[in-house]
């Protein structure tokens, strides 16, 4: 039944749909307003119109005029004169003056003064003092009267004032209020009808001309997207209420601080708030890509305005885990140095391959193996050494690929041959790892490529028992002076210019986070400095109480 009812309303707009109800709405309110008036109307005409023919019948029966014509058993010209002025100003149809014999000395048709009344038996109860209203026939028709006794001043009754109203007279007054009434009834539904239009125009405007189809299509496709993509969302209005958060963004925020009340229509927690919308509240503007510290992690945040009609409504914000983006970036830094030491060495392969071609066609066999030998040699001294002793394929590629790049600028960077670093299960701290080695060994190229000795040792090597991964870079540059020493892991700090001092910050944190160690020291012969980190790899998150430089 309902799903017959939602098809059929299907077919028609929204604007339709709003006037078709508000009409409906008036023209129900409007039909038993007019049965109720109709009622009303009716029983106040009744009532007033008896109202009025008491009053004048009482009026007219303390007439000191009447009592005396009455009391000489006269006619007078002046009674019928003044009972058609009495009645004419007081819009009644007749006003009858009766004498003891109930015999008319007044009446709206002249030929009936004289005449016994119509009706001897309402007449006579008036007589006998009986003030009484009657609904009968006369001469000018069906009609209301009212019969009321004359007293002269000793109190004995002389006559009897008939006052009335003719039904056709009192059914015309209540037609004409009718008519009143049914175009008021009419201006309410012109009004309605204007309502219903100026309603629906308005509600369009405000459901941005949607359908109600749309907006159950939109609704439906704006949580399914919610609850797909990765990203943290939360919306909220200017009243810092939360209008919309994803599954996501609960996930991710929980996971930080299970204190957080994270549902629809609750007010968005104060350091929330502080971090991810403070900035866009003041200045109004989209703040794109920033690095935003919630307690101990660090999320990538862009933040828009909510501007409905340029008026600032709110700001929704998309996040997430810088840690889950960098460890995208750096494999993905891996793997690409990983392509083009293979790329470089393909390149040199062909070469080598061209010269043994050469000397094969020039028979010089002993040179010919002479040269195998010594390419064989190369390799595993270049490549087969660091792929045999590190089984993790990106931060392989990522050492060939900085192997390269120090001998592209004449430095020597060798991985130590006792090294060993075996494929374990850890993705997660991967990207971590290349962030670190990355920094380092940038840092020790740039300290000894000016330098006459042009010597980096890599050691890495991991404790199965503590699952700790122990990491040296050992170079022969200039060193560090002791005064810097202390500022080495601020961010910002360097001794190379403006627009560094970023990677020992970056280095520090990593290894804070894992409750790890890191010492920089000189060597003992002055020439360069040794780094060295211990990082535990299953300790993620714990404070750490090891760090010393």
């Amino acid at each position: 039944m309902q799903q017959k009812f939602s098809r059929l309303m299907s077919r028609f707009s929204l604007k339709s749909i709003i006037i078709f109800i508000v009409l409906l709405t008036t023209l129900i309110s409007l039909i038993l307003s007019s049965i109720y008036l109709e009622h009303y109307v009716v029983q106040n005409e009744y009532r007033y119109a008896k109202d009025k023919m008491s009053t004048i019948a009482k009026v007219f029966a303390t007439d000191e005029q009447v009592k005396n014509t009455l009391i000489n058993d006269a006619t007078s010209k002046n009674i019928q004169e003044l009972s058609l002025e009495i009645a004419k100003l007081s819009n009644m149809d007749f006003i009858v003056v009766l004498d003891k014999e109930l015999i008319r000395l007044s009446h709206p048709d002249p030929n009936a003064i004289g005449q016994p009344f119509s009706d001897l038996d309402d007449a006579r109860r008036a007589l006998n003092g009986d003030a009484h209203f009657s609904q009968k026939k006369g001469i000018l028709g069906d009609g209301i009267r009212f019969f009321v006794p004359v007293k002269d001043d000793n109190h004995r009754i002389i006559g009897v004032i008939c006052a009335g109203i003719t039904l056709d007279t009192l059914q015309s007054d209540i037609s004409n209020i009718q008519i009143k009434v049914a175009l008021i009834l009419l201006i309410g539904l012109v009004i309605g009808i204007i309502g219903a239009l100026i309603s629906s125009k308005a509600i369009k405007h405000i459901l941005l001309d949607l359908e109600p189809g749309d907006i159950s299509r939109l609704i439906q496709e704006k949580q399914l997207i919610n609850d797909e993509i990765n990203e943290g969302i939360i919306a909220i209005n200017k009243e810092k209420d939360i209008t919309l958060i994803n599954q996501a963004a609960v996930n991710l925020l929980t996971s930080l601080d299970s204190s957080f009340q994270l549902a629809e229509n609750n007010k968005i927690d104060t350091q929330l708030y502080t971090v991810f919308f403070k900035k866009c509240f003041t200045s109004k503007e989209k703040q794109t890509d920033q690095e935003l510290l919630l307690n101990t992690t660090t999320f990538i945040a862009t933040t828009s305005p909510v501007m409905i009609r340029n008026v600032f409504s709110g700001a929704v914000v998309t996040f997430r885990d810088q840690s889950e983006m960098s460890q995208l970036i750096h494999t993905l830094s891996g793997t690409q140095q990983y392509i083009d030491a293979l790329r470089a060495q393909t390149h040199e392969f062909m070469n080598k391959t061209h010269v043994i071609m050469g000397l094969i066609e020039q028979e010089k066999y002993d040179l010919v193996q002479e040269y195998i030998q010594q390419i064989s040699h190369d390799y595993e001294k270049e490549v087969g050494y660091v792929t045999d002793i590190i089984k993790s394929p990106a931060i392989a590629g990522f050492i060939l690929g900085k192997i390269n790049e120090a001998k592209e600028q004449t430095v020597s960077l060798t991985l130590n041959p006792t090294s060993f670093l075996p494929d374990l299960e850890m993705d997660n701290y991967v990207h971590q790892i290349i962030q670190i080695l990355g920094n380092l060994l940038d840092n020790a190229i740039d300290a000894t490529k000016n330098q006459h000795t042009k010597q980096i040792t890599l050691s890495l090597s991991y404790e199965v028992e503590g699952h700790i991964l122990i990491i040296e870079v050992i170079d022969s540059g200039y060193g560090i002076q002791s005064n810097d020493i202390d500022k080495l892991f601020q961010k910002g700090f360097s001794t190379k210019g403006a627009g560094r001092g970023y990677g020992l910050h970056a280095i520090y944190r990593i290894v804070n986070e894992h409750g790890g160690l890191i010492d920089i020291t000189n060597n003992n012969d002055n020439t360069g400095a040794t780094v060295y980190i211990e990082l535990p790899l299953s300790r993620k998150g714990e404070k750490n109480e090891r760090s010393n430089y």
